[in-house]
């Protein structure tokens, strides 16, 4: 349950655990195909982990021109774009109540003065004045987004003024807070299989929010946030659908706040789009984000890749670079631990297809049942 407060808490003891900053929201950023202007953008995330003091960021890493944020406002979701009765706050950047950002800029907010709790879906509104023909934010959320009709309606809490709506998240890009020290994060970086292809809308049940409901178990103060760096589409490789996972490692996963664990499960778009003639270069890709993740002192673990024969795209050639990939991810020592997602979907009598179950239908993609076994694979011991 979210505690309002009307000021601030008093001082900690001198020997209390002043804890620090925790991602318990993210989503990776790319430039997206569509245009905003003079309406309130009211958007919902949810939660991993709870804490005080609630931050958000902002970004305009791939936007083209400078976005003035004239107003922002955080609430609790009552049902869609409506909100709970006395939850809307307003947010402030550096004690401003508006905030412009210039291309390639992102913005910390200051903390605002609630208490979240785990698993809480909480409402951004912001309004945007001015016209943008190009927006940075996250393409595929797989939630829905409301847009209103012209004008600032950060503030109200009721719904009427959204009339339109979206599936993609604008310029939010991280939500943290503050925590136990003991308290860290755990960033799954992937493809569609991470980011959530094949869910319902507004379900939140991609393989993180599996993951975040078994780490909800543990004792408070050993839990980890979970935190989706997900871009459907995405290669390690090349950049295409979303830069690719090499150009926006160090953004997405080494920069992320209480990072402590990077799980990698990617690499199956490099294969399937057909440009790999061997394993070598997606093998050295990993060494690389090995070596980077090392350096910053944290831990690494490695994600077999999934079948997907009956794809559209499998061929042959393409099955034994998988099954090269794997074997070195299997066999190298490279990686802190393996996580065989590949041993735990496939079908045992047709090892290079996905198990029925847990096939969303197209061979590639995971069913809800495929998803949750993802996140069931993974010991927590390896991430808490």
């Amino acid at each position: 349950m979210l505690v309002l407060a009307a000021c601030l808490a008093p001082a900690l003891p001198a020997r209390a655990d002043p804890g620090h900053l925790v991602g318990t929201w993210t989503a990776a950023s790319d430039r997206l195909p569509t245009a905003l202007g003079d309406q309130t953008i009211r958007m919902v995330v949810r939660t991993s982990v709870g804490g005080n003091g609630l931050r958000i960021r902002l970004s305009n890493v791939f936007g083209a021109t400078s976005v003035t944020f004239q107003s922002v406002y955080l609430g609790l979701q009552a049902y869609g774009a409506e909100l709970q009765h006395k939850t809307n706050r307003p947010v402030t950047f550096n004690g401003r109540k508006s905030v412009k950002l210039r291309p390639g800029q992102a913005v910390w907010s200051d903390p605002v003065v609630k208490r979240i709790s785990p698993r809480q879906d909480v409402v951004v509104s912001m309004y945007v004045p001015g016209y943008l023909p190009q927006v940075t934010g996250h393409d595929r959320a797989y939630a829905t987004t409301f847009l209103s009709d012209p004008g600032d309606h950060a503030r109200q809490e009721a719904s009427d003024m959204f009339t339109y709506t979206s599936t993609q998240w604008y310029f939010l890009d991280r939500v943290a807070v503050t925590t136990a020290r003991t308290v860290r994060s755990v960033v799954a970086l992937g493809d569609s299989l991470t980011d959530g292809a094949g869910q319902e809308l507004d379900a939140n049940r991609r393989w993180t929010d599996y993951l975040t409901h078994r780490v909800s178990a543990v004792a408070a103060a050993k839990r980890v946030s979970v935190l989706n760096a997900g871009i459907s589409g995405n290669r390690v490789l090349r950049t295409g659908v979303g830069p690719s996972v090499l150009s926006r490692f160090r953004r997405d996963v080494l920069s992320q706040p209480g990072v402590r664990t990077v799980v990698v499960f990617c690499g199956i778009n490099d294969i399937s789009k057909g440009e790999l003639t061997s394993a070598k270069p997606l093998i050295e890709a990993y060494k690389k984000m090995i070596k980077e993740a090392r350096a910053r002192k944290l831990r690494i673990l490695g994600g077999t890749l999934t079948p997907f024969a009956g794809y559209q795209s499998w061929t042959p050639e393409r099955e034994a670079i998988r099954q090269q990939v794997n074997r070195w991810i299997r066999t190298s020592g490279a990686f802190d631990a393996v996580l065989d997602f590949d041993k735990a979907l496939r079908d045992p009598h047709a090892p290079d297809q996905l198990r029925a179950a847990y096939d969303h239908g197209d061979h590639l993609h995971l069913s809800d049942a495929g998803r949750r076994k993802v996140a069931y694979t993974i010991p927590l011991k390896r991430i808490l």
